[in-house]
């Protein structure tokens, strides 16, 4: 991925739905940061919890940092 890439023009790689945060997503979520320094997250509306509570259990379970919810779409960085 081109680092210029504006956080708000990236396509969401990961969509979260009604199973949550589960091990599966943990794991696709660290494959895919893997050379990048950013990616977008969509909560879709049939998950468990809040938005900005599922990025928050991303962030935690991952070991990345929330840049941002927006809606329910997230951005984690390292």
């Amino acid at each position: 991925m081109n680092k210029d890439v504006k956080p708000l023009t990236m396509k969401p790689l990961i969509n979260i739905g009604k199973s949550g945060v589960t091990d599966q997503v943990v794991s696709e979520i660290k494959e895919q940061m893997k050379g990048k320094s950013e990616i977008k997250i969509r909560i879709l509306r049939n998950a468990p919890a809040s938005a900005t509570e599922t990025a928050n259990e991303v962030a935690s379970r991952t070991g990345f940092n929330v840049e941002d919810v927006r809606g329910r779409t997230a951005i984690l960085s390292r």
